[in-house]
């Protein structure tokens, strides 16, 4: 992953997630909403989302190492959904991207976290992104690409600040 587009991530992923809450499950696909927050309540007025397309675990606490596949558990999409609404209205306080490959790590005031496996061969692992948004001039998206790759669209001045 290259250090630009990961410092441009961690930003949008920073000013989406960090103060929202965790408000429903979509039912096509693996796709949680997110309420809005502070900091962009006024900026966004669409619907904030986070798709899920790889394997993912909810830890207690932030694991002293990044997990490995295999210790992921294999969910079917029930499972899934079930353990997915235990995070229901729990706010996220931080929000992290692996170095090497694009794996998600949400962090909740529970101090329990969400982990996103960030690396597949052939497809995108995960999406972050709004939308039905009115703001046409903005567009709003992280997608952890296939080969640790990341893409990034979003408002220079938010996705851009320190680099």
């Amino acid at each position: 992953m290259d250090k630009e587009d990961r410092i441009a991530g961690q930003n949008a992923l920073s000013f989406l997630c960090i103060g929202a809450k965790i408000k429903g499950i979509n039912f096509y696909g693996m796709k949680l909403l997110l309420s809005d927050n502070e900091k962009n309540s006024n900026r966004i007025d669409g619907q904030i989302y986070i798709n899920i397309e790889s394997e993912f675990s909810i830890y207690k606490s932030m694991p002293n190492k990044t997990p490995l596949l295999d210790d992921l558990p294999k969910l079917d999409w029930i499972e899934a959904s079930k353990l997915l609404c235990e995070l229901r209205l729990k706010k996220i306080v931080d929000v992290s991207l692996g170095n090497v490959s694009p794996h998600l790590s949400m962090t909740f005031e529970t101090g329990e976290v969400l982990f996103i496996w960030g690396h597949h061969e052939q497809y995108e692992s995960w999406q972050v992104g709004v939308y039905c948004s009115s703001q046409n001039n903005e567009s709003w998206e992280v997608v952890a690409c296939p080969s640790d790759g990341l893409a990034v669209f979003g408002p220079e001045d938010i996705i851009n600040k320190n680099i």
